[in-house]
């Protein structure tokens, strides 16, 4: 009967786990209908594990299982029982070894004396020894007793880990599901995208850095914390302070223009070769150091082989550039022409 309980408890913990498994699984088919079949046949396995264990148990059904489960105080009291039943045994040997070295002593007394000396008569000390005997054999029966349901319970708990490593497996796959779909987001896709243009974006951030390292090694982009495609600026001359992008002076904002603009023609150099860049104004709001430093990074542009072309009026940059084209501003609304150095001769 003990054994049996015991096997009821550990069919109670395999009926528990399966039960667990197959509501979580019920939660992740209701969550998510791509997962639906591969975990629709995991719950099938689950349940077929759980049959088996209960088919190899000596239950005809769940039914007859259920009423037949050991309880937790049950096994706890089987568990002080045993600890007390080990306690007395000890006990009972010892006095055993007392009693039968007192019959001994007493045996040889009474050869040596006609007259017995000792209050008990030997008739007793055999009853003593016969009673002592009788409570030592059954402590003995139910400790052994004990010894199988708690043997027993430890084979079934290592049959049980099978079981717990599959779930484990399963739930694995359920957080590599999960997190794809907190990639993927809404059914529209947007969360997905956004996701993908923020890779892009990071290139394009790392190139960017590159070029502003070239311009002015004060300057580093990164991408804003919590915004996904927001941009802010690092100084590393102010201990890394961080700035958004609103803040820059109009010659900061040129150097990281100019420096973006360039990262992305080399985002897309794989695909598409660009050699000609033409800036339309931007240098006036430029203070002298840094229109020296942008014209610098022009001209080592110019000088790996691409074409640059500058739009502007500041008078400054006609000392810097050699190879120019003058437009005079006509009378006419949105009128202008060349200058007559630059005319066709006929």
């Amino acid at each position: 009967m003990i054994e049996a309980n015991t096997t009821l408890e550990t069919l109670d913990t395999t009926l528990a786990d399966a039960n667990k498994t197959l509501h979580t699984l019920q939660v992740q088919l209701k969550e998510n209908t791509h997962v639906h079949q591969t975990q629709k046949a995991k719950v099938e396995t689950a349940q077929q594990q759980w049959q088996q264990a209960l088919t190899d148990s000596p239950f005809a059904n769940e039914a007859e299982f259920s009423t037949a489960l050991l309880n937790d105080e049950e096994h706890q009291r089987l568990a002080d029982l045993k600890r007390n039943l080990d306690e007395q045994q000890v006990k009972y040997k010892v006095l055993q070894q007392q009693a039968e070295k007192a019959l001994i002593e007493a045996q040889q007394k009474l050869k040596a004396q006609p007259q017995p000396i000792e209050p008990l008569s030997q008739n007793q000390w055999v009853e003593l020894i016969e009673e002592t005997n009788t409570t030592v054999a059954a402590s003995n029966k139910e400790l052994g007793e004990i010894e199988q349901i708690l043997k027993a319970d430890r084979v079934k708990r290592d049959q049980q880990k099978s079981l717990i490593g599959a779930i484990d497996k399963q739930e694995q796959q359920y957080d590599d599901w999960d997190t794809l779909k907190s990639l993927i987001g809404s059914a529209d896709g947007k969360r997905f995208r956004v996701f993908a243009q923020g890779l892009t974006l990071d290139y394009l951030i790392h190139l960017a850095n590159g070029q502003l390292q070239q311009l002015h090694s004060r300057y580093q982009l990164n991408r804003k914390a919590g915004e996904a495609l927001e941009l802010e600026v690092m100084d590393t001359w102010q201990a890394d302070a961080v700035r958004d992008t609103k803040t820059l002076s109009g010659g900061e904002s040129f150097l990281v223009s100019l420096a973006l603009a360039l990262a992305l023609s080399d985002l897309v150099s794989h695909k598409t070769r660009i050699d000609s860049l033409f800036l339309d104004e931007g240098f006036g709001t430029l203070d002298r150091e840094t229109l020296d430093i942008a014209l610098d990074a022009l001209d080592n542009l110019n000088a790996s082989g691409k074409m640059i072309g500058v739009i502007s009026h500041v008078d400054a940059l006609k000392e810097r550039i050699p190879v120019q084209i003058e437009i005079r501003k006509m009378s006419g609304l949105g009128i202008s022409q060349l200058d007559k150095r630059f005319g066709v001769i006929g």
